[in-house]
């Protein structure tokens, strides 16, 4: 079913955590950030440079994915998270990272892997507790 014109998609609105789920606070310990070598043209944890022609390229400085795993693992125990799950855990979750908004995506629920970019104000997703109401 086609969305309606003005009508966000789940995944662009922050949900209340489902009481169905582990804690945040659990499942925050096993989410990691790992990247994807599509979005990089350099060397990174994520393997080697395949930069997509339409892929947003990620910033070169953050080689150190431990930082953005922390950033990530706080928006999750913030609940910054969309309706969908896999498994335990969202696939879509919104955080800041060196005063920029990002998105994360799970890439591997088995794993709790999650790849992430910058967005943009316009693609901020509806907040209506005000939980991304943080910088990191």
């Amino acid at each position: 079913m086609a969305r309606k014109r003005h009508q966000r998609a789940k995944h662009e609105r922050i949900y209340p955590w489902p009481a169905d789920r582990p804690a945040p606070e659990e499942v925050a310990e096993t989410a990691n950030y790992v990247g994807s070598s599509e979005h990089k043209d350099y060397d990174s944890p994520a393997g080697p440079p395949a930069l997509r022609s339409d892929a947003a390229r990620c910033d070169p400085r953050y080689t150190d994915f431990e930082p953005i795993t922390t950033a990530l693992r706080e928006a999750i125990r913030r609940r910054c998270s969309g309706a969908q799950f896999e498994g335990d855990y969202p696939r879509h979750v919104w955080g800041w990272y060196d005063g920029q908004l990002y998105e994360a995506r799970l890439i591997n629920r088995a794993q709790g892997w999650y790849k992430a970019w910058p967005i943009e104000d316009v693609e901020r997703p509806r907040d209506d507790e005000r939980r991304l109401d943080w910088a990191g």
